[in-house]
């Protein structure tokens, strides 16, 4: 049926375009004869005004000359440009009026009435395309409900199944190799098995300018259009709200494209309300929405939807405002009285392994060990959100020796001859009891040859001395330390006294935008070939940016 509408809009399109042609063509014929009427009614007039006047056409043919051009007439043929001439050739009448008959030579009417021919013309095109305007409106609506009609909605709520990567995740809760023995809800069994680390939710609500009709089952009717829009994603949910408005969930999309599920959702309401209201525009349709992960507060996700929307309403050309989750993070751990360090306590955290890519063969050379804390209100929280908030020395080095516990454990139940980098806080580098606890936990690992231990750049120039300590414990069991955020080119020949250290991590501001930055992409040619010298490896961080 989709089919057949679409043949019959191709059909119905020839036709409106050859009608309009046709019927433009008939117009101005039409407006031809009117305006040559025009013309000869106005020579007439003239004639009418030397019979009046009595002058004599041979000898007052001067005054008659300047009565002719003062009517747009001429009694002799004027030369016209070369170029020109096939265009403008000039016609002559002759009009009479009683005993006075006169020859006037004119300009074809197209010329003397250029204006109005062109005002009219512009007046039709207008016309035609306010009718094709509306010719579409009315065929989208037949297409939509031809769509509406071949699409059963599903019967069972509809569901992904994701495998886990045992490498990327260690739940400090549950054996990564037994999955089957989690006994959590459902959102703290997609937080334990990571699925929802890359991925957002978006929680929309929609409001229209103008009502829809009574009749109008809003809740099934955009929840057809919405379901089959959006068909590659784990679930989607439709509440018609009391107030009249529309509350639309989309689960589970990437994190990259949630500005564009945001756009595409505003794109899918306003195709699916042209059915019932072919007179909406686009600005009236608005659109407030809030994306989040697992375990975010929801009435925090209504609040910062709710105030999304009334952004959208108070603009007229952002029909779409989005308010991300963590805008709150900050404010709302800043000021909390709870004990962050329970969250460690209690084991209420998760690792992930982000690995490091090698561009030429794209071999996978390392992984990095990355925290994520499960906020009872916040959902998943960085370490750039979660660490400052810890209030005490004792609470960081906590966080690293359960980091570093957790990461031993993963290694012991699955071997691997990739590398594993941990980044240190900065504290429990120049922490001796912190060294000597390491050196007691580390003493029977027997992968300990894969773990890095990674150093700000700035720390190690600064405190060289005072990380001899840490430097040897690293060493006596066989890890090694990587150089992080370096900047500097001048001080890597130094690096050749530390056998310990076995590469380094460029810095994130040094790497973005280095395609537009001249002096950005010296200074890293620089650190590379100095880090040559000494046969160190050189890390980017963060070059998919």
């Amino acid at each position: 049926m989709v089919t057949q509408f679409k043949n019959a809009k191709v059909r119905m399109l020839s036709i409106y375009v050859i009608a309009f042609m046709l019927l433009l063509t008939i117009f101005n014929l039409l407006l031809g004869e009117i305006l040559h009427q025009k013309v000869h009614i106005e020579g007439s007039q003239l004639a009418q005004q030397v019979y009046n006047l009595k002058l004599d056409q041979i000898a007052d043919r001067d005054i008659i000359a300047a009565l002719a051009a003062d009517h747009g007439f001429m009694l002799e043929p004027e030369s016209m440009p070369f170029h020109f001439s096939a265009f403008m050739a000039q016609e002559s009448d002759i009009y009479k009026y009683k005993t006075v008959s006169l020859k006037l030579y004119h300009l074809p009417f197209w010329i003397v009435e250029s204006h109005l021919f062109i005002l009219l013309n512009l007046v039709m095109i207008g016309a035609t395309v306010w009718g094709y305007r509306w010719w579409r409106v009315l065929f989208k609506r037949r297409d939509m409900v031809a769509e509406l009609s071949g699409f059963n909605a599903p019967t069972v709520p509809l569901t992904v199944n994701l495998p886990v990567n045992n490498m990327a995740i260690a739940d400090v809760n549950t054996v990564a190799t037994k999955p089957q023995q989690v006994s959590e809800d459902d959102t703290a069994i997609k937080g334990v098995y990571g699925i929802q680390n890359n991925y957002n939710h978006l929680f929309a609500l929609l409001y229209w300018v103008q009502p829809f009709p009574d009749s109008v089952d809003l809740e099934s009717h955009f929840k057809l259009i919405i379901v089959k829009g959006f068909k590659e994603l784990s679930r989607v949910s439709v509440k018609l709200l009391s107030s009249g408005g529309l509350a639309i969930t989309l689960e589970n999309i990437p994190q990259a494209d949630v500005d564009t599920y945001a756009k595409r959702l505003h794109q899918t309401i306003y195709q699916a309300s042209l059915l019932y209201r072919g007179d909406l525009s686009r600005k009236e349709i608005k659109i407030g929405v809030c994306n989040y992960r697992d375990g975010a507060d929801q009435t925090i996700v209504y609040q910062l939807t709710k105030s999304a929307l009334i952004l959208a309403k108070q603009s007229a050309w952002q029909h779409v405002h989005r308010v991300p989750f963590n805008y709150t993070h900050s404010t709302v751990l800043a000021n909390s009285s709870e004990n962050l360090t329970d969250y460690i306590d209690k084991k209420k955290f998760m690792l992930f392994f982000q690995p490091l890519f090698e561009f030429v063969s794209g071999d996978i050379l390392q992984h990095e060990a990355l925290i994520r804390v499960r906020h009872k209100s916040l959902g998943m929280l960085s370490a750039k959100q979660f660490i400052p908030q810890l209030k005490s020395d004792d609470a960081i080095t906590l966080l690293d020796k359960t980091v570093l516990e957790q990461v031993i454990k993963l290694l012991n139940s699955e071997p691997s001859s990739l590398t594993v980098s941990i980044n240190l806080h900065a504290f429990n580098w120049f922490d001796d009891d912190y060294w000597h606890w390491f050196g007691e936990i580390m003493k029977n690992v027997q992968a300990a040859n894969k773990l890095q231990f990674e150093i700000s750049e700035v720390d190690f120039y600064q405190h060289q001395q005072l990380l001899k300590f840490a430097f040897s414990k690293v060493k006596s069991v066989g890890s090694s330390v990587v150089i992080d955020n370096v900047s500097s080119h001048d001080k890597i020949a130094l690096l050749t006294h530390y056998k310990v250290i076995k590469g380094l991590k460029l810095s994130y501001d040094l790497i973005h935008n280095i395609d537009k930055n001249i002096t950005q992409q010296k200074m890293v040619r620089q650190i590379v070939s100095n880090a040559e010298r000494v046969s160190l490896p050189v890390y980017g961080v963060g070059v998919e940016t």
